[in-house]
């Protein structure tokens, strides 16, 4: 085996491609020899909002008053990793909304455990008129357009966030829809 090995090592083309190999690692990670794990692990301390969060990522004492809802077009036929993954665009997007616009209805409905329900809709005309109503009720409003690089195309609207918001208000605009 060491033979092999070192018959291995004494080819040029190797020992250039193990000093590309170095190079390249340490360019990209920032040093080759530096422990980076510690990059990718937040300590609880970094915000001191988050201090009364219990080990699984929620605060103790929700009331479940706020919710987050995700509309899904059915007409559009998506399979189940994509609807899962257009609906995860959608709850980032409203997250992200939410912060800006009612960081107070962000921080209940993150008490409350992130409740977050799908529903489905007939088509994308339907979609936004009921982003249009959600818009007018004053809840936070996100629409998801496909990048078309699966099964979608480019430009489709594949999901309708409507929240984070009170669960009464979201009702009144939502509450005909069926689960998805």
């Amino acid at each position: 085996m060491i033979p092999i090995i070192t018959d291995l090592l004494s080819q040029p083309g190797v020992m250039v491609g193990m000093g590309i190999g170095l190079c390249i690692g340490y360019f990209a990670r920032g040093s080759l020899f530096t422990d980076t794990s510690d990059l990718y692990n937040e300590s609880a301390d970094d915000d001191p909002d988050d201090s009364d969060w219990d080990e699984d990522g929620f605060l103790a004492d929700g009331t479940g008053e706020c919710k987050l809802v995700l509309i899904v077009r059915n007409d559009l036929k998506m399979g189940k990793g994509k609807v899962a993954a257009q609906c995860s665009h959608a709850t980032l997007k409203a997250y992200k909304q939410a912060k800006k616009k009612n960081a107070r209805q962000l921080k209940a409905w993150e008490i409350n455990g992130q409740p977050k329900v799908v529903l489905k809709i007939d088509d994308e005309a339907s979609m936004l008129d009921l982003a249009a109503l959600a818009r007018d009720a004053g809840l936070i409003v996100s629409i998801i357009q496909d990048a078309g690089r699966t099964q979608i195309a480019a430009g489709s609207r594949t999901v309708l966030g409507v929240g984070p918001g009170p669960v009464e208000l979201i009702d009144t605009v939502t509450g005909h829809l069926k689960l998805y």
